[in-house]
Parts: structure tokens; C-alpha cells; sequence
């Protein structure tokens, strides 16, 4: 997470405190008034590549699954602590299918009706050598984008996730008595960032993950996780509220079939950030200050475990402030 923490940070600079006025939105407003915080949902314009190194600038390479459009790509990919990293001279297409693929992982794209279907999938068991120990990184394959437009969360009348995945395949490579739960895992998930991003505060630029934990290997339903990002050389130290299962969706992916999401998670970002404040994080900041800065989905995978997952129709909106509200 550390670098999409830089890539926020990089944001600061241009950000401001509080207006009375209504910021104008460049995403497309629904007929219920809802406006995506995405650009670029279909991916038209491809997906930067960062690296493997979290925090160091990568060479600056793009996929262009549906050919290069002349605008700056709006998705990155983030592929921390990765041995094999994808490149646009990989790519095939399978009858429309859009792949990248090479020895530790797989990234494919294919328009599915007014949808693009992505699927992710880590093979772990060529990232490691062996069971990966305490304190040690594990392979990412992570979409990310930075909003361009970060409405306040006080403010955003709802925040509505839309989301229809399903898990493909989880395969154990862990070798007879090494798996730890403690330490060994793959996990499918989506974090938001709620930043407080007024100037004036103390804890200006701080943050909460805000996670929707779709698949975690070792639990068919997860409980809600609270506490600050550690683990890893490149945590951010920033606290973690990840949701429970029944918070926002009935059945399990582990089953393996299509599960679809539409959830206002408006009211659980409030309950993260006033936990966040009740546990001593975001000191002197109030829920006034707390933006919807951005966000990232995919794969973190911990053990020697060979992952695919799928999904479309994926969106974030927002209730957008109405005339004379104040924002």
C-alpha cells in the first residue's frame, strides 16, 4: 500500500479545504443522480505499469488491451514484491479476450455487454521458493486509481458499490504441516481510501483503508478487521477497517459462483473513521475533513497459493451534493 500512500500524498498538492460550492464532476450521472468516481471504467485507455518496488518509479511502461489511445492511462497496476511482471508484448487475444499472461501471473480483459469482464489470477507457487516467513514482502496484483474528483464523505449522501465477481480457483502449493495461518493466505479484496485532506488539520494527508474483503482463503466468512497496515518493510502504518462478510453481501465466493454487490457503504466509512479517531489515528481532523481519495483491487497473496478471480460490472458512485449544500 505504500506507494498508492505516495500517490495520494502527491495529491495534497493540489488540494484544498472546504467550499460552499458544487464541484463539477467529469464521471457520468445516472438517472438516480449517482456519479461514478471512476475514469475510464472500460479501460479504453490501458493501465500504467508501477513496478514491482512499492515507492520506486518504474520505467514507465502501459498495457494497452484495446489499443493505444493517445490519453495517459487513468488505471495502474501494481505488482509489488513480484518475481514475473506483465508487458504489452505478452499480450494474446482469445476470440476478443484481451491476455497477459506469463509464469506468476494473469490479467485478462473482455467487453461483456456495456461492461469490460477483468480477470486477475497470482501464481504463487513460481513466486516463492518456500513458505514465505514473518516480516518477509508476498506478491500483489493490484488495479488502483486515484479519484479525480474526492468528494467529502460528510457530504456524499450515499457512496454505492456495485460489484458482481466470481472466484475461478484456489490451489494450495503450501508443502505437508508449513501453512500458518498466521502468515500464509491469498486474498481478493477492495480498499478505498478516506484521507483527510484539509491543510489545516494536524493529521493532514493521514488516511484509512476502508476494505471490502471479497475472498480470503482460509475463512468462507470474515469478520470485521480493525487495526493499523503493519507486516511488511513497506506498511504505511495507517489504520485498516476491513468490513465483515454480512456487512455488505449474503453467500460466500468461495463457492465459486457469480455473486453480485450493491451496497451504500456511506454509513460503514462513518463508523471507520470515527473508530479510526477513537483508537488515536487522524488526531485533530472530524469527519468534515474526510475525502474519498482513491482506490485499488486485487490479489495479495501471503502463501504459496495459485489464485484466479473474475469480475464485472464494477463501479463506485456517489450521491453527488446538491445545489446549495455546501461542499
Amino acid at each position: 500500500m505504500k506507494s498508492f500512500l505516495l500517490l495520494m500524498a502527491c495529491i495534497l498538492l493540489t488540494a484544498c479545504g472546504r467550499k460552499t460550492t458544487t464541484v463539477t464532476d467529469p464521471g457520468t450521472e445516472s438517472k438516480e443522480g449517482l456519479v461514478s468516481l471512476f475514469a475510464d471504467p472500460q479501460f479504453e485507455t490501458g493501465l500504467y505499469l508501477k513496478g514491482d518496488v512499492s515507492g520506486v518509479p518504474s520505467a514507465g511502461e502501459s498495457l494497452y488491451p484495446f489499443g493505444r489511445k493517445g490519453t495517459k492511462p487513468a488505471w495502474e497496476l501494481a505488482e509489488w514484491a513480484s518475481k514475473y511482471l506483465l508487458h504489452q508484448n505478452e499480450m494474446s487475444d482469445h476470440n476478443g479476450e484481451k491476455r497477459y499472461e506469463n509464469q506468476g501471473k494473469l490479467l485478462s480483459l473482455v467487453r461483456d455487454g456495456n461492461t469490460t469482464k477483468i480477470r486477475m489470477d497470482v501464481k504463487a507457487a513460481t513466486e516463492y521458493d518456500r513458505p514465505r516467513k514473518s516480516g518477509e514482502a508476498w506478491p500483489h496484483l493490484l488495479l488502483e486509481q486515484a479519484f479525480a474528483v474526492k468528494p467529502f464523505l460528510k457530504y456524499t449522501d450515499k457512496l454505492i458499490l456495485n460489484f458482481e465477481g466470481r472466484l475461478v480457483s484456489a490451489v494450495s502449493g503450501m508443502p505437508s504441516g508449513s501453512f500458518n495461518p498466521d502468515l500464509h493466505t491469498a486474498q481478493f479484496q477492495l480498499f478505498i481510501t478516506l484521507q483527510n485532506l484539509n491543510p489545516q488539520s494536524p493529521s493532514y494527508g493521514e488516511l484509512v483503508w476502508f476494505g471490502v474483503p471479497f475472498y480470503d482463503y482460509r475463512h468462507r466468512q470474515l469478520q470485521v478487521y480493525a487495526a493499523q497496515d503493519i507486516g511488511k518493510g513497506d506498511a504505511t502504518g495507517m489504520f485498516i477497517y476491513s468490513l465483515g462478510t454480512t456487512d455488505y453481501m449474503q453467500g460466500s465466493f468461495h463457492d465459486g459462483n457469480w455473486v453480485k454487490v450493491e451496497k451504500d457503504l456511506k454509513p460503514l466509512m462513518v463508523k471507520a473513521v470515527n473508530l479510526a479517531k477513537e483508537r488515536g489515528y487522524l488526531k485533530g481532523a472530524t469527519l468534515d475533513d474526510i475525502r474519498i481519495g482513491g482506490m485499488n483491487i486485487g490479489w495479495e497473496v501471503p502463501g504459496t497459493f495459485d489464485v484466479g478471480f473474475e469480475f464485472k460490472g464494477f463501479d463506485l458512485k456517489y450521491q453527488p451534493l446538491k445545489e446549495g449544500s455546501g461542499h
